[in-house]
């Protein structure tokens, strides 16, 4: 694993153990594609992008919110759905970051094509 990137091997892990969970966080609270952002970097290797990939797909389901998680955004166990919203809209309008978009076969569709993408460079 590349220097850059000091992350643990996602099938070692489980979501607790927090190996991405900036990636979950931003893709499951913010609603922002913090996994196409991390494909984008010039700076991780093909295999530290593969295992993103592998371990995104392993927590798919952990990648968006369900009611359970709507109910803590109330401004009183964590911060309001309202402060979240207006911090996503300002990663998304500046340009820096894509909304996640995606049903969970979207996502996984979308990663089976981007690891399909990083084996065809590896030839």
């Amino acid at each position: 694993m590349s220097a850059l990137n000091p992350r643990p091997k996602p099938f070692k892990i489980d979501i607790e153990d927090a190996g991405y969970i900036d990636i979950n966080f931003l893709c499951k609270y913010m609603r922002v594609n913090a996994i196409e952002l991390f494909l984008q970097q010039g700076k991780f290797s093909n295999k530290d992008k593969e295992k993103l990939l592998l371990y995104s797909n392993k927590v798919a389901v952990d990648l968006f919110m369900d009611e359970l998680d709507s109910e803590f955004l109330d401004g009183e166990d964590w911060v309001h759905l309202e402060q979240i919203e207006v911090a996503r809209l300002n990663l998304v309008f500046s340009g820096r970051i894509n909304q996640f978009q995606y049903t969970e076969d979207e996502l996984r569709g979308y990663i089976q094509k981007e690891l399909k993408a990083l084996s065809i460079l590896e030839e």
